[in-house]
C-alpha cells in the first residue's frame, strides 16, 4: 500500500502530516522528503524506515522536548573541542556550556519578570530558586536544563534509551516495547544519574498500582519487564543496576472489571458530544462511533489509517499494545465518512483519552468501571450476541487467540471475510430505536 507516498515525475516522495501535539516543537506541519528512488517497492521500504525514525523523534519530543536540540548540543560541543585542539578557536571564546548557561540565565530572568517574581533590576526571589522554578515550570527551561545536563554526560532516559537500542541486539518488537517503557520512566523519574533506590522503588510500585492507559496497574510480568529494561539501560550507562533489584511490590489487588456501555448511555454520550462547541463537537462523536464499531484503544484510534483502495481500517503495530493488535478491518458502511474525516486530522492519544474522560465525568460516570476501553467490552458483547466465533471476535478486537486450532492454524482469516460481520453490528439502528424509547419514556 502506498500510504504517505507521493510521486513527482518518476521519483517517489514521503508525505506525512506532523501530529498536532508535536507540530510546534517540530517546526512544521508537513513532512515532504524525496525518497530518491523510482522503484515503488524500494520507496515503500525507505518510507517505513524513515517513518519509524520520525515517530521515535516525535515520541521523544512529547517526553523531553526537541531531541535534536540535545544531539545538536553534543555535536556542537565535539566540534568545539576539535577546533580548540587545532587552535582554530580563540581561547577566550565562550564554550557551548557557557553560552547555554548564559541563555538559561537570561531566559529565567525574562520569565521571572513576566511572572512578577523579580523586578526589572533583578531584585526578588533568590536567583537559584528562580532557575529551579523556571526549569521545572516551563518547557524552555526544561529543554535548556536537559541540554546542559547532556554536556555533563547526563542524558534523559528516553534519549539514553534510544542510543542504547541503536546498538542493542534485540528484536524490533522488543525494541518497541522498551521504548514505551523508557517513555513511561522518563515521565516519572529524574535523569538517570539522579535516580535513587527510593525513586526506583516508588516507580515500580506506581507501575503495579496505577500504571497503564486505564490507571488500573500493570500485571507482575509487565512490571518486571519494565524493571529489566531499565536495569539493562543502567548497565549501558555504567550506573548501579542494584537499585532495580530486590524491590518487592504488589500489583493492584483484584483485576478491575470493566462494564459495557448500555445503549441508553451511548446515546447520552453521543448526543452530549455532538453538542460540544468547536472541534470537540466534531471529533469526539467520531471517537465514540469508531471505538464502538472496532473496539480500538485510544492509541489505536490516534494511529489508525484508512486504505481507500481496499476500504480497510489499518491499525499499525506502532499503535498497538501487542503484536496481535496489528490488524486491518473492513470499514463498516455506517462508519466510512467518520473514518475519512478522523484520519485526515486525528487527535493524539492523550487528547483522545482526556477528551473522552472529561465527557463521561461530566455525565456522572466518575468510576473506572466505564471508560473508553469499555467500548472493547461493548463490542465483544455484541459480537457474542450475534454468535460470532471467538477466534473471529479476537481477530476483530486484536486479541491473540490461545487455542491450538484457531490460535495456531486459524490465524489466516482474510480481511474481507469480516466485512459482513462488521456491517451486521447495526449500531445506528439500535441507537436510534433506543433514542425513540427514551423520548417515549419522557
Amino acid at each position: 500500500m502506498n500510504h504517505y507516498l507521493k510521486q513527482r515525475g518518476k521519483v517517489w516522495y514521503l508525505r506525512m502530516r506532523v501530529p498536532l501535539d508535536v507540530r510546534e516543537k517540530a517546526g512544521r506541519e508537513w513532512i515532504e522528503e524525496s525518497l530518491r528512488t523510482r522503484d515503488v517497492q524500494e520507496a515503500r521500504r525507505r518510507r517505513d524506515t524513515r517513518k519509524a525514525d520520525l515517530e521515535r523523534e516525535w515520541e521523544l519530543i512529547r517526553r523531553v522536548g526537541d531531541p535534536s536540540a540535545i544531539e545538536r548540543t553534543l555535536a556542537e560541543a565535539e566540534l568545539e573541542r576539535q577546533w580548540r585542539n587545532r587552535g582554530e578557536l580563540p581561547a577566550a571564546a565562550p564554550t557551548v556550556a557557557e553560552r547555554l548557561s548564559e541563555e538559561l540565565s537570561d531566559a529565567a530572568q525574562a520569565w521571572g519578570r513576566r511572572e512578577g517574581l523579580i523586578d526589572r533590576f533583578g531584585a526578588g526571589i533568590d536567583p537559584e530558586e528562580l532557575l529551579d522554578r523556571f526549569t521545572e515550570e516551563t518547557r524552555e527551561g526544561e529543554r535548556l536544563r536537559h541540554q546542559l545536563e547532556a554536556l555533563r554526560g547526563n542524558l534523559p532516559i528516553a534519549v539514553a534509551g534510544e542510543r542504547w537500542l541503536a546498538k542493542a541486539r534485540l528484536t524490533d518488537g522488543t525494541k518497541r516495547e522498551y521504548r514505551r517503557f523508557f517513555s513511561t520512566a522518563q515521565a516519572k523519574l529524574p535523569l538517570p544519574q539522579q535516580v535513587t533506590r527510593t525513586d526506583a522503588r516508588l516507580f515500580i510500585q506506581w507501575l503495579a498500582e496505577e500504571g497503564g492507559e486505564d490507571g488500573s496497574g500493570f500485571a507482575r510480568k509487565t512490571v518486571n519487564n519494565h524493571r529489566s529494561a531499565l536495569s539493562a539501560l543502567w548497565s549501558y550507562l555504567d550506573l548501579d543496576t542494584a537499585i532495580w533489584s530486590g524491590i518487592r511490590f504488589e500489583p493492584a489487588k483484584g483485576a478491575l472489571k470493566r462494564d459495557v456501555w448500555t445503549l441508553e448511555e451511548i446515546v447520552r454520550l453521543l448526543d452530549t458530544a455532538k453538542a460540544l462547541p468547536g472541534e470537540a463537537g466534531e471529533k469526539l462523536p467520531r471517537v465514540i462511533r469508531i471505538a464502538l464499531h472496532t473496539g480500538e484503544r485510544a492509541k489505536e484510534l490516534a494511529g489508525m489509517r484508512y486504505d481507500p483502495e481496499n476500504d480497510w481500517l489499518v491499525i499499525p503495530r506502532d499503535a498497538t499494545k501487542t503484536d496481535a493488535g496489528e490488524r486491518a478491518l473492513p470499514c463498516p458502511d455506517a462508519l466510512r465518512e467518520d473514518v475519512k474525516a478522523w484520519v485526515a486530522e486525528p487527535w493524539a492519544t492523550q487528547s483522545v483519552s482526556n477528551r473522552f474522560s472529561e465527557l463521561k465525568k461530566g455525565l456522572g460516570f466518575k468510576g473506572r468501571e466505564k471508560v473508553l476501553h469499555s467500548f472493547r467490552h461493548t463490542l465483544l458483547s455484541r459480537l457474542h450476541e450475534l454468535g460470532v466465533q471467538e477466534a473471529t471476535a479476537a481477530k476483530i478486537a486484536g486479541h491473540k487467540h490461545a487455542g491450538m486450532t484457531y490460535g495456531t492454524y486459524g490465524n489466516k482469516t482474510s480481511v474481507e471475510s469480516l466485512r459482513g460481520i462488521m456491517n451486521s453490528l447495526d449500531w445506528d439502528a439500535r441507537l436510534e430505536a433506543e433514542r425513540k424509547a427514551i423520548e417515549a419514556r419522557k
